[in-house]
């Protein structure tokens, strides 16, 4: 499978664990009796966004001006945490193929403003996070 299917499935099991508050296990214990299995990218980022999700959504709010995180929807939120994931700690993938692909969940998952909104925290993320502002800041840069 595709890096896009997995991502989609990972922000398809982070989204539901974002709405309910279970652990990312359960919610994928659940996948796999209804669905089979899910790809390892996806473990992968499930995993990730739910360990430095603290790292990520401090990240995000120092961003998201006007923002806080627990006022985003919780899909343009799960897209955000999942691309600054990919961003931060996944090193072959590039942080514009992070954007692009969260701005492309966006318009197949939120609202009409959405892609706007995840492309610009996630343009001005990279700055900060990946840039020359402290990117020591950021554990996991690089």
């Amino acid at each position: 499978m595709s890096r896009r299917t997995a991502r989609k499935h990972a922000f398809l099991t982070l989204y539901q664990s974002d709405i309910t508050g279970l652990p990312i296990d359960p919610i994928l214990d659940r996948w796999r009796s209804y669905r089979g299995s899910i790809e390892e990218y996806a473990l992968l980022l499930s995993h990730g966004v739910e360990r430095e999700k603290e790292v990520l959504d401090e990240l995000l709010g120092d961003v998201a001006v006007g923002w806080p995180v627990h006022r985003m929807s919780a899909i343009d939120r799960t897209i955000l945490r999942l691309a600054l994931y990919e961003m931060l700690y996944v090193q072959d993938v590039p942080a514009e193929v992070a954007v692009n692909e969260a701005i492309e969940l966006a318009k197949g998952f939120s609202s009409d403003e959405a892609p706007h909104f995840v492309g610009g925290v996630l343009r001005g993320a990279s700055e900060i996070a990946l840039g020359s502002r402290d990117p020591n800041r950021w554990v996991g840069h690089g």
